[in-house]
């Protein structure tokens, strides 16, 4: 009888379930990739651990300082410190999967289902699915990122030896960046997974995951608790003692698990009743006109607030701004290696835009808009309206107590203008280059390398601009000063009060020409997008 069957369970369908979601993942990539684009990622990112190999003794200043010198650019801790922080960040960003599993449903009417949102439809257990997925996301990182990285150390290492190119590391040193990366990965996955279950129960869980992630990080960034041992992965890192990834990596797959069953799983079928929102929306809109564009981007804003997605897309780019602003209030900037400042900040506001843009479109299947007098350069351009509309006030109210909290209210109007400059910039990049599809495209070499060419470009000259608040001067002799005093010369340089208020000429110039650059991708849609399709 039917009634009587129950799903199999972890031991009985964890493999099947494993190894199906490994091919899924590699049939959504060459979906949208070609196969040699997909395998050129690793093979690009082995070529960039390379080069940063052979360069690490310039990074750590053992080419630039004399031997008796006490100053160095970067510390191996602080190499250490930026490596495992960096991945955790980025483990911590995607493994937020406990969200999309409702979302994946209600997009299985355009044609394609996925694993993940399988339990709703047919008799699969949920935490097997669940655990199965995140045991895919481990290995899948590990695999495209973490081993391409340590083939290119080994590279580095190799180049010592035949082309007599010197390096400081070794090869007994490998093995344990390997693992300890593998740890830190492992374990931001887990604690974001679970997480994200939490906060998708709603209610009081929206407001304590929150909370606890903020004052967790602020534990950390103040020194209160050591760094290191919130992260494991790092503390192995420093102090190489072997029982921690075996005992650390175990846990994070334990709270995976745990995790699995946090997961509400009630997703199936969701019955709702709202009141009329899309005539008030339309009616809010009058500066997008009567046209399509207007259309399209109070279709979308209501489809935001049925889902609650739009929640979730706040806090997801909000929260990080709270901890900087936190970070800031109680923490001496001053006192740090590179001086930042308000104007520092304001091209990263910019550059989070891109996980929000990939967040706008992985929200709702476009395939229905086949069947509609729309063209897809038209939706990509509501999407950067909608994205604008809900992001900008955020940024512009950070911006504005940052400066307050930095005592930089003076240089307020500038950093607003880069932050808006360079939000124009990189969303219209990432529309010109990679349509309706960002998360799956940025794995496309051919995408790739002309995304971070052109993010990297721009936003490393805004950067130091900012040191130096538009007065370009302080570089002229870079060369020379480095050679003599080491990459930290300009530090006594770049915080003289004589340096603030003088001319902010190259910071809006940059900024004209990224907002010019941004129109011209823009009006570059139809021609790259014009006669496609919509493709989920």
């Amino acid at each position: 009888m039917l009634t009587n069957y129950r799903p199999p369970q972890l031991a009985d369908s964890f493999w099947v379930t494993f190894r199906m979601m490994f091919k899924e993942e590699w049939r959504q990539a060459v979906d949208f990739s070609r196969r040699r684009h997909i395998a050129l990622f690793p093979v690009m990112l082995a070529l960039l651990s390379l080069i940063l190999t052979v360069g690490l003794r310039y990074l750590t200043g053992e080419v630039l300082v004399s031997s008796d010198s006490g100053d160095q650019a970067f510390t191996w801790d602080q190499l250490k410190l930026y490596m495992h922080g960096g991945i955790f960040a980025f483990s911590l960003s995607m493994g937020s999967f406990a969200f999309i599993g409702r979302v994946m449903v209600s997009q299985r009417a355009g044609g394609k289902n996925f694993l993940l949102a399988i339990p709703a439809v047919q008799p699969l257990d949920l935490v097997t699915n669940y655990f199965a997925y995140y045991s895919k996301e481990v290995s899948y990182y590990v695999l495209m990122l973490l081993v391409p990285t340590i083939i290119g150390m080994a590279g580095g290492i190799l180049l010592e030896q035949f082309a007599g190119l010197s390096t400081p590391l070794e090869w007994a040193s490998l093995p344990v960046v390997l693992l300890a990366l593998t740890t830190t990965l492992s374990q931001g996955l887990a604690l974001s997974f679970i997480a994200s279950a939490l906060f998708s129960k709603g209610g009081k869980w929206s407001y304590i995951i929150p909370m606890i992630g903020i004052s967790v990080g602020l534990l950390g960034a103040l020194q209160i608790v050591d760094i290191q041992l919130l992260i494991p992965g790092m503390l192995y890192q420093f102090s190489h003692h072997h029982w921690i990834p075996l005992v650390s990596i175990p846990i994070s797959f334990l709270l995976a698990y745990i995790g699995a069953h946090l997961v509400p799983d009630d997703f199936e079928i969701h019955v709702t009743t709202k009141s009329e929102l899309f005539t008030p929306v339309w009616q809010r809109l009058p500066f997008l006109g009567n046209g399509t564009l207007r259309l399209l981007v109070a279709k979308d804003l209501v489809d935001l607030w049925r889902s609650n997605t739009l929640v979730k897309m706040l806090i997801s780019y909000t929260v990080p701004l709270l901890f900087l602003l936190l970070l800031a209030w109680l923490v001496d900037f001053a006192s740090f290696p590179i001086p930042f400042n308000l104007l520092s900040y304001a091209p990263f506001l910019g550059f989070f835009g891109f996980q929000f843009y990939s967040w706008l479109n992985g929200m709702d299947s476009p395939d229905y808009l086949n069947g509609f007098p729309v063209a897809l350069p038209e939706l990509l351009r509501a999407k950067i309206v909608v994205y604008f509309l809900i992001t900008t006030w955020i940024s512009v109210i950070f911006l504005f107590v940052m400066s307050i909290v930095l005592d930089q209210l003076w240089a307020l109007p500038a950093a607003l203008i880069v932050m808006v400059a360079n939000s124009i910039y990189i969303v219209s990049l990432t529309a010109l280059l990679m349509g309706p599809r960002p998360n799956k495209a940025i794995f496309d070499i051919s995408i790739m390398v002309w995304f971070y060419i052109g993010t990297i470009i721009p936003l490393l000259a805004l950067f130091l601009i900012s040191f130096t608040q538009g007065d370009m001067t302080i570089y002229e002799n870079w060369g020379q000063m480095v050679s003599e005093e080491g990459l930290n010369a300009t530090t006594s340089v770049l915080v003289e009060e004589n340096v603030a208020g003088r001319g902010l000429r190259g910071i809006l110039g940059v900024s004209a020409g990224l907002i010019i650059l941004g129109i011209s991708f823009l009006m570059m849609l139809n021609r790259r997008w014009g006669r496609r399709a919509f493709e989920n």
